[in-house]
């Protein structure tokens, strides 16, 4: 009896472990192009994992983007940033595709969002139609391809989530076809002592462990003199057939003596985990260098679900015996294999590293609310905004406010309030608080209350108070006045805001307004002239803008079409 119990708890749990069956071949390719990638889901990017497959366009806009399968279109969104211009359809499957930096869409799509931002009179919108309202047929085009929102080179942003839990899910595992022979690429070895007794190589200090490649597939390191409490971290990434981007690989598995301690693999994720990737990557040693090493153990209060099987959460202790033999298998989706081979040797001596002293006066519990006053700033931490207890570092000089090195990842967003008391009216209207970044400081988010100047942030740094009373500029127009436009289909401004941003702009022809697509990557608006209800007749075109710190500039010029 007891043995069929064992046998049970057994496979349950190599159940919970397995991998779902994913519907192969439904969903058709969403080009008419074979499917390259520029980039792979579950990548490492700033503050978040790459949540589809970012297939290449050849380098061009306009490609034609067909619906992956039968359904409808449940979700429109249009925005500056982010996925630009993106629509989601939703199939009988169980599953919703997204197709994301999009140029434009089909025409009846176009009309149908046409309309809605006519009648909610802004560029931005977010559109949820209903089941019967923009039905879809497989192999049906939806829209075209673009450069739009976050994008920075042509190509289709490309997703499966699930409908129901709106998981996002790896497009590979339902069987698209994409070459790669090539194996994963080790970049680095970084070795870390995690406890008060721990040491690598002597020193109670992390290393970046120097790697002998001995062929494509193989890399091993010297071995490595350690002891106590450890953890690897690894820098990698991969490559795929007929293009030069460096990609993410799919899983990483850590053996010790040949018993499996790690594994993870992108499988699928939700969004709401994906900010846990600064606790997967060493987000201090990637602040300071700008190199990302994926962590083989997880952290405690990483919460995410791509692991598949840690024992002691992949930790290794160097204390039992005096030989151990670590590998590393890194996998591609298509199952390339590389290995890095580390031999570690214990060896209890530690030699002492003098450390400067962290305590200071502002500490923060993860456990409470926090707030900090320094001359004229004051600090405030919501309770679990760090996932560690820490001593902060906090100084005010003048107009600059130092809250501390930018090397922790935070949980949440705090408030720095900056007390104006001792800037004119007059300059309070135009003040901001701006983060420095490299040799430049940035604009945050600020808003004004009374006299406080405050921003809610998850950024760590040197921030300062800047002022901003120039008005944005109208650039260049593509039209004169009293022009006949007759051959025209569009025209467009270029504007600009030199210290800020563009908050918001407003345009009409003839006091009624106009549908203006903004690219703020070209800083253009540009208005297509089919829109106008009248013809052959003189028109009145006016443009309002408006900065972040409420500066304006407008501009009237006639044409006639």
């Amino acid at each position: 009896m007891k043995k069929s119990i064992i046998f049970l708890l057994f496979i349950n749990i190599c159940s919970s472990f397995a991998q779902k069956n994913y519907p192969q071949n439904q969903f058709r390719n969403p080009l008419d192009i074979p499917i390259v990638l520029a980039g792979t889901f579950g990548e490492l990017r700033t503050n978040h994992f790459h949540s589809g497959i970012d297939i290449k366009t050849n380098g061009v806009s306009g490609k034609k983007v067909y619906a992956a399968h039968q359904g409808y279109v449940s979700r429109i969104k249009i925005s500056l940033w982010g996925y630009g211009k993106a629509i989601y359809v939703t199939h009988p499957n169980g599953y919703t595709t997204v197709y994301a930096h999009l140029k434009k869409f089909s025409d009846k799509i176009e009309n149908y969002i046409k309309a809605k931002q006519y009648q909610k009179k802004s560029f931005e919108i977010q559109l949820f139609p209903g089941k019967g309202e923009l039905p879809i047929e497989t192999d049906e085009i939806i829209a075209y391809s673009g450069n739009t929102g976050g994008s920075t080179a042509p190509h289709l942003h490309f997703e499966i989530r699930d409908t129901k839990t709106e998981k996002i899910i790896n497009p590979l595992l339902f069987g698209y076809d994409v070459k790669d022979n090539i194996h994963p690429t080790v970049l680095g070895l970084r070795i870390s002592p995690l406890g008060k007794k721990s040491a690598i190589n002597n020193l109670p200090v992390a290393q970046e462990i120097p790697l002998t490649k001995i062929n494509a597939k193989t890399y091993v390191s010297k071995t490595i003199k350690a002891t106590g409490k450890i953890g690897i971290s690894i820098r990698t990434h991969d490559l795929l057939n007929y293009a030069p981007n460096k990609n993410g690989v799919y899983s990483i598995e850590t053996y010790v003596n040949d018993t499996l301690k790690y594994h993870h693999d992108l499988e699928t994720f939700s969004f709401d985990e994906s900010k846990y990737i600064n606790l997967l990557i060493d987000y201090a040693y990637y602040a300071t260098k700008s190199r990302k090493f994926q962590k083989t153990y997880v952290e405690p209060f990483n919460k995410l679900s791509i692991y598949k099987n840690t024992v002691k959460k992949g930790y290794l202790n160097i204390s039992d015996q005096k030989q151990y033999t670590v590998l590393i298998k890194i996998s591609d989706f298509a199952k390339n294999v590389t290995t890095v081979k580390i031999p570690i040797q214990r060896d209890s001596i530690i030699t002492p590293v003098l450390k400067e002293a962290t305590k200071t006066p502002y500490y923060i519990p993860t456990n409470q609310y926090c707030v900090f006053k320094n001359k004229n700033v004051e600090l405030r931490f919501p309770k679990a905004t760090f996932y560690e207890n820490m001593y902060l570092d906090f100084n005010v000089e003048d107009d600059h406010i130092h809250v501390h090195k930018p090397t922790l990842p935070l949980s949440k967003n705090y408030t720095i309030a900056y007390f104006m008391d001792s800037i004119s009216p007059k300059q309070q209207k135009h003040a901001y608080l701006a983060l420095k970044y490299r040799n430049n400081y940035n604009y945050v988010s600020s808003d004004k209350k009374g006299n406080k100047l405050y921003a809610n942030t998850k950024s760590l740094g040197d921030f300062t108070v800047k002022y901003d009373s120039i008005a944005p500029k109208i650039e260049h127009l593509s039209f004169y006045k009293n022009q006949n436009l007759a051959n025209h289909k569009s025209i467009s401004v270029v504007i600009k805001d030199l210290q800020t941003d563009i908050k918001s702009y407003y345009a009409t022809i003839d006091n009624e307004w106009i549908l203006m697509e903004y690219e703020p990557k070209k800083n253009l608006l540009t208005f297509d002239l089919n829109d106008l209800k009248t013809q052959n007749k003189k028109h009145i075109f006016q443009l309002k803008i408006e900065d972040l710190l409420g500066n304006t500039n407008s501009l009237t010029i006639d044409f006639t079409k």
